[in-house]
């Protein structure tokens, strides 16, 4: 019981967090749009793809970190062994935080001269801009070490608080130097730089408090870097693949289309992001947990809380997911106000919040084989993945653009969910596929039921009015939601039970 109080509310802390932060996001970057214009909201989206792509230089460590601490979790030496691994982990990232401003600054102007499709802004701005990228990226690198650490100690109450700060300084401090000092995106990533060494400082001061090392001049500690390194190898390979599948299409577009389409595209990216990284925050209490369990030999309840954590997850991510597609182009006008950007997402978003959150639940089987410690299933699953895709999206890029890239991301992901968890689950957990398939087919089929239900009611709130257009959806999608979740029979029972009980 105290493990399970233990979930909800790590749970809970952290979807506060983190929903605050996406929400904020959500809400700022369209202002950016506004003050910036497009070409320089493109080049914040194509920030994006290379934050995706230089993490890689992570190369599975920071994961490792995570499932390390949490192992030794009321062992004794724990704070000696973490703040040793931790230090070993920092001189590993030197190089590599020093490797990433140096390659985006000697290939800035190659980057803006023959790939970035730019008409309004300068080639002297787009280098700028670029070798400030890669500094950001160096400090976030560090950053995400840090607060690996402690995530596996299950701090995630401050950890939280610090990412609610970090994100209100990172968005609402950038909206104020848009909007009122400076519409320059050279001002706008020396901002962002600030904030990234800002955010490196207060995690590490975190980490070292503590994970401390035994004293400041610990150095690298090869005994203990070299158990976690087949893990480690094993993570970074699946995390080069992971790029591969969710950015091959925002960098190939980020070459074909000019710089303001691409900031339109960008604002689909964010809500398909967004739709994907609304499982996080479960993410982070779950893997520990999962492990926990799994060390302390209790596999069925470890299977009992996976089948929990899915179904809660399809409960809102299906009618959300299914609603943006649904009204795609009211959901981009209500929440940017850009009429163009709302048009051009018209074929293009329904596609990809749909893909979006098909590969978000599958996600899940990734969390069973972290938690059992076999990840060869999902290196080979990953590799056959990206080999499948790359051409795939080449081809449908080439050949039909940003419409070709979202019908073939739509379809990849169909096509990997109809196969891929059935040979996890028979693998790993063979008692549990039935019971996780009968949620996903409830759960699908009452999301379709409560949109159709709801269709009129939306029609009936929602106008040409921005406000009116949010709350016909908001209502739509509440609606769906709770008709989704009433389909849930062991919910049922506990209202039935309530509104059976005899009065005193």
């Amino acid at each position: 019981m105290q493990t399970k109080r233990s979930v909800i509310r790590n749970t809970a802390l952290s979807y506060a967090g983190q929903a605050y932060t996406l929400l904020v996001g959500i809400l700022i970057m369209p202002f950016y749009l506004g003050h910036m214009g497009a070409e320089a909201y493109g080049l914040i989206g194509f920030f994006s793809v290379l934050q995706a792509w230089l993490q890689l230089l992570d190369a599975g460590l920071s994961p490792s970190l995570v499932r390390a601490v949490a192992h030794r979790q009321g062992s004794e030496g724990l704070d000696r062994y973490t703040g040793r691994l931790l230090r070993s982990f920092e001189i590993i990232f030197l190089p590599l935080a020093g490797f990433c401003c140096v390659a985006m600054y000697a290939g800035s102007e190659w980057i803006a001269v023959h790939w970035l499709n730019a008409q309004q802004l300068s080639t002297e701005t787009l280098v700028q801009c670029i070798g400030l990228m890669g500094i950001v990226i160096a400090l976030r690198l560090f950053s995400t070490l840090y607060k690996s650490g402690i995530q596996g100690l299950e701090q995630h109450a401050w950890l939280n608080i610090a990412n609610v700060i970090i994100a209100t300084l990172r968005y609402f401090g950038g909206l104020l130097l848009v909007s009122t000092i400076s519409h320059d995106p050279v001002h706008f990533f020396e901002f962002q730089a600030l904030v990234g060494l800002i955010e490196a400082v207060i995690f590490a001061a975190r980490a070292y408090q503590q994970m401390p090392t035994p004293s400041p001049l610990t150095g690298f500690d090869w005994d203990l870097v070299k158990p976690i390194i087949p893990f480690a190898a094993s993570m970074s390979g699946t995390a080069v693949l992971w790029i591969v599948l969710t950015q091959i299409d925002k960098v190939l577009l980020s070459e074909l289309l000019p710089l303001n389409e691409y900031g339109y595209f960008s604002l689909v990216a964010l809500i398909t992001t967004g739709i994907m990284m609304l499982s996080n925050p479960l993410a982070q209490t779950l893997l520990p947990r999962l492990t926990v369990l799994m060390a302390e030999g209790r596999r069925d309840d470890m299977h009992q809380l996976y089948l929990a954590a899915n179904r809660f997850v399809c409960t809102f991510l299906f009618p959300l997911a299914a609603l943006i597609a649904l009204h795609a182009d009211e959901m981009v006008f209500a929440w940017s106000g850009d009429r163009p950007a709302a048009d051009w997402s018209r074929t293009i978003l329904p596609w990809y919040s749909l893909g979006s959150a098909i590969m978000a639940v599958s996600a899940f089987q990734f969390y069973l084989q972290y938690a059992y410690g076999r990840m060869h299933l999902h290196v080979w699953y990953s590799i056959v993945s990206a080999l499948i895709t790359v051409p795939v999206m080449f081809l449908a890029i080439r050949g039909y653009g940003a419409y070709g890239a979202a019908i073939a991301w739509f379809v990849l992901r169909v096509v990997s969910f109809a196969v891929w968890p059935v040979i996890v689950h028979q693998r790993l957990a063979p008692g549990i596929h039935s019971q996780w398939l009968r949620d996903i087919i409830r759960i699908s089929v009452m999301t379709g039921v409560g949109l159709a239900i709801t269709e009129p009611l939306l029609r009936l709130i929602a106008n040409e009015n921005r406000i009116s257009i949010f709350l016909g959806l908001a209502v739509s999608g509440l609606l769906t939601l709770l008709i989704v979740a009433a389909s849930y029979k062991p919910l049922v029972m506990k209202i039935s039970v309530l509104f059976s009980k005899p009065s005193v």
